[in-house]
């Protein structure tokens, strides 16, 4: 079983390049959507029928969402060592304490750089036309990750074309 990891246990020192800046310290708070108790109440009483039909609707994600697994909650070892290898400007900590289960499937595919880019670009579009978004902070975050890639593809030494 893997247990909850707070990060500031690993971030407790300083972390920045340049001198002046403060570490990342969580801020513990928890987001939430306000709804109005009407609409919640009228898709609360929706038929099972129509529910079923939106589900069949383009764009509906529900159903093709992967199961839960453990790393969902928590950061893996593999996803630790990747943070701490990454260079202070380009970690995503914010990223890594509000939502471990992605900055976990970042270091399972980081050997892929042109994966690793597109997947960046797109946490930062919103394909389905309903999502929430990130705050402020997590897309500056996954930004400067996608830089941090683009800078290492650019400088990605080229193999001679095969004849």
């Amino acid at each position: 079983m893997i247990a909850p990891i707070t990060l500031s246990r690993f971030f407790s020192e300083p972390m920045s390049d340049s001198p002046g800046k403060q570490p990342f310290n969580p801020s513990g708070l928890i987001e939430f959507e306000f709804t109005n108790v009407d609409e919640a109440r009228k898709e609360a009483e929706k038929p099972a029928a129509l529910v079923a039909l939106e589900k069949l609707l383009p764009g509906y994600w529900e159903e093709q969402r992967r199961p839960l697994s453990p790393s969902d909650r928590a950061l893996t070892g593999k996803g630790i060592d990747w943070l701490m290898a990454l260079p202070a400007s380009a970690r995503p900590k914010a990223l890594s304490e509000q939502y471990p289960r992605i900055t976990n499937h970042l270091a399972e595919h980081w050997s892929d750089l042109a994966c690793m880019q597109l997947a960046l670009m797109r946490l930062l579009a919103d394909e389905r036309g309903s999502r929430k978004g990130f705050s402020l902070q997590i897309e500056q975050e996954i930004g400067r990750l996608a830089a941090h890639v683009q800078s290492l593809l650019e400088n990605a030494p080229t193999e001679p074309a095969a004849l």
